[in-house]
């Protein structure tokens, strides 16, 4: 009995919770016009401008060496003193450098006093020369037919081919002293230069800005010895992209903006052939240093392309979908999604073609509409 009871209750329970089972079927309930924001296409005049932080940097330096080996013997400056061009900085023992001169000056002056010895004695020869012909002339016209003429006739021949051949000797004594004096020349003038490579002279007007050697310490060509900077003037130095590079040209006029103040610089350098790593161009601005050091950062402001009469929208009103860029202009209460062509962006603006100046679009939050769909404007 009790059994049959609870399974009485549990059946009508069951059949309760059927009859009383909420609807499973949802409406769909449509959702209201979202309310957006506008602006107008402007036309304007604009000339976007790119900004690039670079590195300032000694408008000259060089890292100088000797020529020659020897050991440093004297040393005129030190680190951070300011000279002018061709100021001596360091010197080498140039003993043996001196010796090479003297010797040299010694061997020229014996070749030249040879050449000098020989041209008298040639024109002496030249002389006698001359003389025994006349005189080998005059015993022929005498005739030979006496035994002591006819020996006459041969020893005065045989005396003019002697003096022709000393003649053709002191000749070729002259031709060769004249070649040797030429190579002992060269070899002064390298001897001289090799004296003046003793010392190491400041190459422009600059300030001292490491020293490498001590005096006492041996140095060999191609060592760096000293290193002189020139910073009266600074050079800022950039990587820029090729879109900016065409723009530019040497001698231009670009704004430099420091951490203090903003200044007018001048293109000096400007790479036509990008690095080919990473496709950039380089560029350099030269300016006066006042107030600025080398090594600081700055910011320099290149020129665009100027365009005339372009139509700007904001950034945020661009979709970007599927490689396409699209805008959607208001017309009536409704967005209309319109295909525009992306010219150059300027900061939050975008200069655009594909809609006329003037028209109304959405601003921003372009993402959630979609073509045709009603929109309310508050």
């Amino acid at each position: 009995m009790r059994i049959l009871f609870i399974s009485t209750v549990s059946i009508l329970i069951i059949t309760a919770l059927l009859l009383t089972r909420p609807d499973t079927h949802a409406e769909l309930q449509k959702l209201p016009p979202p309310t957006v924001n506008i602006s107008i296409v402007e036309k304007i005049d604009v000339q976007p401008i790119t900004e690039v932080i670079g590195k300032f940097q000694p408008a000259k330096k060089a890292r100088l060496h000797f020529q020659v080996s020897g050991q440093i013997d004297r040393r005129f400056v030190e680190v951070g003193q300011y000279v002018i061009g061709n100021s001596k900085l360091l010197s080498i023992d140039s003993g043996d450098f001196s010796d090479a001169v003297e010797e040299s000056v010694a061997t020229l002056k014996t070749e030249d006093a040879a050449i000098e010895r020989d041209s008298q004695l040639l024109e002496l020869m030249r002389k006698e020369r001359k003389l025994q012909e006349q005189e080998v002339l005059r015993i022929k016209q005498l005739g030979r037919d006496s035994l002591a003429s006819k020996s006459n006739y041969d020893q005065t021949l045989q005396i003019l081919y002697r003096q022709q051949a000393e003649e053709t000797r002191l000749e070729h004594s002259m031709s060769s002293a004249r070649n040797r004096l030429m190579i002992e020349q060269v070899r002064l003038n390298k001897a001289e230069r090799n004296l003046k490579r003793a010392q190491l002279m400041s190459p422009f007007d600059g300030t001292v800005n490491v020293i490498y050697v001590e005096v006492g310490d041996y140095v060999s060509p191609g060592e760096p010895a000293l290193e002189i900077v020139q910073v009266d003037k600074l050079d800022l130095s950039l990587e820029i992209t090729m879109i900016s590079a065409v723009q530019l040209q040497l001698g231009q006029e670009i704004q430099v903006v420091t951490n203090s103040d903003e200044r007018t610089g001048e293109i000096i350098a400007l790479s036509v052939a990008p690095d080919a790593e990473t496709n950039t161009h380089t560029l350099k601005i030269r300016l006066p240093s006042d107030g600025l050091f080398s090594g600081q950062l700055a910011v320099a402001k290149l020129p665009g392309v100027f365009y005339e009469a372009a139509n700007v929208i904001p950034i945020s009103a661009i979709l970007y979908e599927d490689g396409q860029s699209y805008a959607f202009e208001v017309i009536n209460d409704r967005v209309v999604k319109k295909t525009v062509k992306l010219i150059e962006r300027y900061k939050d603006i975008q200069i655009i073609s594909g809609i006329e100046s003037g028209s109304t679009i959405i601003s921003k939050d372009v993402s959630s509409l979609t073509d045709g769909q009603v929109i309310i404007i508050p």
